[in-house]
């Protein structure tokens, strides 16, 4: 039965005081109501009383809500009738009826009526009636956890549990914590894990092991629930064969959900469940994971939601003894002291083994070890050494497939075991859920070990404790496997049982795997030394350094300074960043980290990862001063000034843009590197050391280069919105300035505007901090002054000086427009000056008109670079002093070929007013220079009392035009009276505008966007067909795919020439070789109305018939298809396989979808279950007969094909291959 069906009987069943219960939840949750009264229900019973209405709520405006239910099964008219009316009767309610908004009237009689329904809605238009059809359907949907809680409905097939299971399972789980105790010590930590919640779509929770990050999240999740009504479920962190199936079935259209993912590291399908929450709004998550599993995890996570990380720190040794005293009435106090002090912050080791110990001898406690010791020991009295030792094995390889060249599965038989000792105990430990097991569709049985706290215990064990293996043997026997076990173990020894014992093996059992890993492949010797360099800290830096030397030098600064993204692939900054943080070691990795970038021996996505916030900072965060940081820059600092090294320049760069930038984004601990969430330093003495230290090393680029660049970041650095500083922020900067006075020469050194309006941010810190200014101004002329003032009248930045161009005398306004110019040059300021010269201008043209001109034609002559075209200021000259007299007085100073867009503008003033015969030719005359000049908007002004002009143009024009930008002088595609008086401009010679239309594609392919242009030549020219396919063979790969995908609208196009045209174009992709990879982008897969449309149909329906007997034309019309949506898709199949009655096409039509069934946010397993949806529905609508029998057993074979498909996923999912 279909959970919507249980829904439905459940209603059918379901007693009055139990709906009112369902009802009001509902209810709730439909209309995100922010409170309810129960009138109708007895409190905390599932009974109820009298009352009308059953249920109010009161809105923000104090207007409410009112709702009755019912549950009769006979007179169903009279019964809503009369509840309709007792709403609407004051003398019942006590309400005044023009106070409610909405009346909602509930019940669970099926088939109602339409009568019934139009007679009580007609009492009011504000009574909504719904029914149990609704109910069950938004139940099913929305609210499945709803239907859970109250009707006792499964939740899908197992995947997600409620939290009163979830915590029933604690209580019964030998390797857990009971998750009913209260929360302690946790107050500030809760409080912001809620806020955190009501705040953002996903949080992620992350601490060290045992630190209680799963009970402080399900209790916060629980506060949250209770608070908004909304339903708590907890994704079941053990395997489930169906997770696919119930993430979709439960997740995807449900709303006012909180889901709980514990231990999300381990969950198998984590991009489909983040794909989900990515789509569903009303959808939050909250996920836990281990501190050494922290990176994986929020990286995964980044690339779906935005999200807020909460690292959990370990309880104090105190607040652990007070807990394991109030909370598990340990009474020994040298008992609670020893083990709070050995648990380290793991308050489940506290609790494990304080219990069994009692007032035992605890003297022989030691380390966290000795701790989890007592209690697995305990918990694992009821096994043999020999079963034990066979669960060791399984906890270190993880996963397990009873196969020969399965490496646990190989180990276990070279121990003694056979095969059916193995699955008996497995069929035992997946009863006692320790461990998942799995039967593939060949037979091989696989195991999955669950229980993360036993699988700590046992691997310590097995390596560190009892030898009953050797790490150093594991190391190089699973080097080589995807995703080494050996790391995982590593990690799992050193963040659970860390002591000094355990990471004296750990380097002993290092050191010995290195002598052969490191001659082994690149990669493999890679991922160990990076792994283990603190534990091999001499082995990794002469690593590094062999590889330094032995690869090629590079100059890589321009793309350091030009590339935004990092990547921490590089083996030789990881470990020399890494070991800089060594105490022991930092100097000599220091020197390492120079030499490597100054060889450039990496990528730069690397060395922007090394001297970016990842990599920039030492990891210990609870240090006072920025040591580390400081010879950092020393060392790039000293290194620039002996070599000149552009790649030391670049990297000195990037570094200091991450201190001055204050945020962190790594730590390190126990040897084992973990990424950190960016943390922001609070300004310090110490963080002001650090940033006038940042100048200090780049003071040394200020006559190099790289000047420009580092001069720039000074200024940007100290700089400011408004007219003064925020006294905090000024304080700051003051504190750094203050340090570097002497700096201020090198860094403020040209008669600018940029460099005076960092004096004045300078000075304005310093006076904000009652300090007198330290920069004097007299350095800077008056242009300068003024040109900084013009420029501000235009922006948002308001300091002084600030002026306007109608304040200033004539020989100002010309001195600052030297300046002006010079602004103009720098890209942050282009928009600035570019206003302000115009502003200038247009003054100069209205004071001084008869020399304006030659004022205008000195400025644009004598700029370094085009200046803008000032346009208001010609508009005012050609009215006063006459276009023809502006135009010659201009060209008499400016070349006309290093300034067409001036000319062209004047050019247009004289279509707009009127051109007369020498001014057209003049015009023509300027289409020599092979510019694109006018275009048809501009040419149509002309036409009326000059005919025939547009056409002369445009010959003259392809007869001359040699550049790119032709596309211009056709303008907007989606002018379609402009488009269409094209067949008027040139239905008498079509050749010019089709040769320009050509041209102008070779310069901007995408111009005619829509390809209305095209449609129209198309109808003009008929040789436009045979030439358009000859310029679409000569494109590049990306240009015709994406030219072909918009020609593809023409499918619908109610034009025979666009037709025509693409039907070419498909015959042509059916017919070649390699059409295979382009027929896909001439249908209009994704354009719905388009699939949805009776011409699209007609004509694939003729395309089909035309190659009915072609059975590799057939195959490639049902791959264009495949990734249609599954109505179209369905339907195009059946019709080819209608058509193909003889069966031609069988075996060889692409029933499936191209984009592999999916991906991995939306799922495997269900998008194939919807392609076994989709061949049942082509078999289905089959035509009856014998004649197709072959096409549906052929239907039936594939369909067993994805079927086996989906065992395979599931089998890759348990052993967790993303």
């Amino acid at each position: 039965m279909s959970q919507i069906n249980q829904i439905q009987e459940e209603l059918r069943q379901i007693e009055g005081g139990r709906f009112q219960t369902l009802a009001n939840q509902y209810l709730y949750r439909r209309y995100s109501l922010n409170n309810i009264i129960e009138l109708g229900s007895q409190c905390g019973t599932d009974k109820t009383t009298t009352g009308v209405p059953d249920m109010y709520s009161v809105g923000e405006n104090g207007h409410y809500l009112f709702a009755a239910y019912t549950t009769s099964k006979s007179d169903i008219r009279n019964k809503l009738l009369n509840d309709a009316k007792d709403c609407l009767d004051r003398s019942k309610t006590g309400i005044n009826p023009q106070l409610i908004d909405r009346i909602i009237l509930c019940h669970t009689y099926f088939r109602l009526s339409p009568l019934v329904l139009e007679e009580v809605r007609a009492i009011d238009p504000r009574i909504e009636i719904i029914g149990p059809e609704t109910i069950a359907s938004d139940l099913d949907g929305k609210y499945p956890a709803l239907a859970h809680t109250v009707l006792g409905v499964p939740l899908g097939k197992g995947s997600f549990i409620a939290p009163d299971r979830f915590i029933e399972r604690s209580l019964n789980d030998r390797f857990s914590t009971d998750l009913s105790k209260l929360l302690m010590h946790r107050d500030s930590e809760f409080s912001v894990i809620v806020e955190s919640i009501e705040q953002n779509k996903a949080v992620v929770i992350q601490g060290q092991s045992g630190s209680g990050k799963t009970k402080i999240a399900l209790d916060a999740c629980l506060s949250f629930s209770k608070r908004h009504q909304w339903d708590l479920l907890i994704l079941d962190s053990r395997y489930s064969s169906h997770l696919d199936d119930d993430i979709e079935l439960i997740l995807s259209e449900s709303e006012n959900i909180i889901l709980l993912v514990d231990d999300a590291n381990g969950n198998l399908s984590l991009e489909h469940l983040l794909g989900i929450c990515l789509e569903n709004k009303k959808l939050k998550i909250v996920l836990t994971c281990r501190k050494m599993h922290r990176s994986e995890l929020t990286a995964k996570i980044g690339s779906y939601l935005n999200f807020r990380e909460i690292e959990l720190e370990p309880l104090t040794a105190e607040n652990i003894e007070a807990i394991l005293e109030t909370e598990y009435n340990i009474k020994n106090i040298a008992l609670r002291e020893r083990v709070s002090a050995i648990a380290n912050g793991n308050l489940r080791l506290a609790i494990m083994a304080a219990s069994p110990i009692a007032d035992g001898n605890f003297e022989a406690i030691q380390e966290p070890y000795d701790l989890l010791n007592i209690y697995m020991n305990s918990a694992l009295a009821g096994y043999s050494s020999r079963e034990q030792r066979l669960a060791e094995n399984l906890a270190i390889y993880d996963c397990c497939d009873l196969i020969e060249g399965d490496p646990c599965y190989e180990e276990l038989l070279g121990l003694g075991y056979d095969d059916a000792e193995i699955r008996d105990f497995a069929s035992r430990l997946n009863d006692q859920e320790i461990v998942t097991i799995l039967t593939s569709a060949d037979g091989v049985l696989a195991i999955r070990m669950e229980e993360q706290n036993l699988r700590d215990f046992l691997i310590c064990r097995h390596f560190a404790k009892e030898g009953n293996g050797s790490f150093a043997d594991f190391i190089l026997h699973t080097a080589e496997m995807p995703n080494a076990p050996y790391l995982k173990a590593a990690k799992s020894m050193a963040e659970v049982c860390g002591s000094a014992s355990v990471y004296d093996y750990l380097r002993r059992e290092c050191e010995k795997a290195w002598d052969e890993i490191k001659n082994r492949d690149a990669r493999i010797a890679d991922q160990f030394i990076v792994t283990f360099n603190q534990f091999l800290p001499i082995q990794a830096l002469a690593f590094a350094s062999n590889r330094i030397e032995n690869a090629d030098c590079a100059d890589v600064s321009e793309e350091i300074l030009g590339m935004n993204s990092t990547s921490d692939g590089s083996m030789p900054l990881q470990i020399s960043v890494s070991l800089m943080n060594s105490s022991e070691y930092s100097q000599t990795a220091s020197e390492l980290f120079v030499k490597c970038v100054e060889r450039g021996t990496e990528r730069a996505a690397e060395y922007n990862w090394a001297c970016g916030p990842d990599g920039a900072f030492a990891y210990d965060l609870d240090r006072t001063g920025f040591d580390l940081e400081n010879s950092k820059l020393d060392a790039l600092a000293q290194k620039y000034q002996q070599s000149h090294s552009r790649n030391v320049a670049a990297c000195l760069i990037v570094l200091t843009s991450s201190y001055l930038s204050s945020r962190a984004q790594r730590v390190c601990q126990n040897g084992i590197t973990y990424t950190y969430n960016t943390l922001t330093f609070n300004f310090t003495s110490e963080l002001a050391e650090l940033h006038a230290h940042c100048f200090r090393a780049l003071s040394v680029l200020v006559e190099t280069e790289f000047s420009r660049q580092v001069k720039s970041t000074f200024r940007q650095h100290f700089s400011f919105y408004g007219k003064e500083p925020e006294a905090e922020y000024a304080e700051n900067m003051y504190s750094v300035l203050s340090r570097i006075e002497e700096l201020f020469p090198k860094y403020i050194t040209e008669d600018s505007t940029i460099d005076l309006l960092c004096s004045l941010s300078i000075n304005q810190i310093y006076e904000t901090c009652a300090q007198n200014p330290p920069l004097s101004l007299d350095g800077f002329r008056q242009s300068a002054f003024d040109a900084l003032g013009l420029e501000n009248s235009e922006s948002l930045v308001e300091k002084e000086p600030r002026i306007s161009a109608e304040e200033l005398p004539l020989e100002r306004l010309t001195e600052a427009l030297g300046k002006l110019a010079e602004d103009y040059e720098i890209s942050d300021k282009e928009w600035e000056s570019g206003r302000a010269i115009g502003k200038v201008l247009l003054e100069i043209a209205k004071r001084t008109p008869d020399t304006a001109s030659s004022i205008i034609a000195r400025n644009i002559a004598s700029s370094p670079s085009t200046i803008p075209v000032p346009y208001e200021a010609l508009d005012h000259l050609a009215e006063t002093i006459g276009r023809k007299v502006l135009r010659n007085e201009l060209g008499a100073v400016i070349d006309v070929s290093d300034h067409p867009a001036l000319f062209d503008y004047l050019d247009l003033l004289a279509i707009k007013n009127g051109p007369d015969k020498e001014e057209l030719d003049e015009i023509l005359a300027r289409l020599d220079d092979g510019r694109t000049h006018l275009c048809l908007e501009d040419l149509e002004m002309v036409e009326p009392k000059h005919p025939g002009y547009i056409l002369k143009y445009a010959s003259w024009l392809s007869e001359h035009i040699h550049n790119d930008g032709v596309w211009r002088f056709f303008g907007n595609c989606g002018d379609e009276k402009r488009v269409s008086a094209l067949d008027s401009y040139f239905e008498s010679n079509p050749s010019p505008a089709v040769n320009l239309y050509f041209l102008a594609l070779e310069g901007y392919p995408t111009f005619d966007y829509n390809l209305a242009f095209l449609r129209c030549l198309l109808r003009l020219d008929s040789s436009m067909i045979d030439r358009f396919l000859e310029y679409v063979a000569n494109l590049d790969y990306r240009q015709r795919h994406d030219l072909l995908r918009r020609i593809s609208s023409f499918w619908t196009v109610q034009d025979d020439h666009a037709w025509n045209l693409l039907k070419a174009m498909i015959d042509e992709a059916l017919s070649e070789p390699l059409g295979r990879l382009e027929i896909a982008v001439l249908f209009p897969v994704h354009d719905a109305n388009a699939l949805s449309s009776d011409i699209f149909w007609e004509r694939l329906e003729y395309t089909i018939r035309e190659r009915i007997a072609d059975a590799n034309s057939l195959d490639r019309i049902s791959w264009a298809l495949s990734d249609c949506n599954d109505e179209t898709r369905i339907r195009a199949i059946t019709l080819i396989l209608t058509l193909d009655k003889d069966g031609i096409s069988i075996n060889h039509l692409d029933l499936r979808r191209s984009s592999m069934s999916g991906s991995p946010e939306k799922g495997f397993i269900p998008a194939k279950l919807k392609e076994i949806e989709a061949i049942d529905s082509i078999a289905a609508q089959l035509p009856a007969g014998v004649a197709y029998l072959k096409h549906r057993e052929w239907l039936s074979k594939v369909k067993s094909s994805i079927e086996r498909d989906i065992e395979d996923e599931k089998w890759r999912l348990f052993h967790g291959r993303q």
